[in-house]
């Protein structure tokens, strides 16, 4: 006996009802899938950028991971202390031990007293 093509389709519908029932979201996502690929082969605009960042970050998901590996290899972490004042420990900035011409001419006048006085007697140097 030869098959109608009514009797096909309706054996197609029973069986991806059955894979619907037995295995339940994954099934309904599997006939999604097949359906998409098996239909005219276009999709709409966000579901083919989608696809695609899909299989863009499959293909280069083991070159990302090596790259971010290394990054870390070649980059510091800041150092960071505890919430609250229990913790506070930040080293200060050293102070730099010379002035030159510049931060004489443009400070202003009682700063360049201070800083003249600093120099004359002895705990800052001078350089031009």
């Amino acid at each position: 006996m030869a098959r109608t093509s009514g009797s096909a389709g309706t054996k197609t519908k029973a069986r991806k009802a059955r894979a619907k029932t037995k295995t339940g979201a994954k099934a309904e996502s599997a006939v999604k899938t097949k359906s998409r690929k098996k239909g005219k082969g276009k999709l709409s605009t966000p579901e083919a950028r989608r696809e695609y960042q899909r299989r863009y970050y499959q293909l280069h998901k083991e070159k990302a991971k090596e790259y971010q590996r290394q990054y870390n290899l070649s980059h510091k972490k800041k150092l960071r202390g505890g919430r609250g004042k229990a913790n506070f420990v930040c080293p200060r900035e050293v102070v730099r031990a010379t002035f030159n011409t510049a931060d004489i001419m443009h400070a202003p006048v009682e700063k360049t007293i201070k800083i003249l006085e600093k120099i004359i007697s002895g705990e800052r140097l001078f350089t031009m």
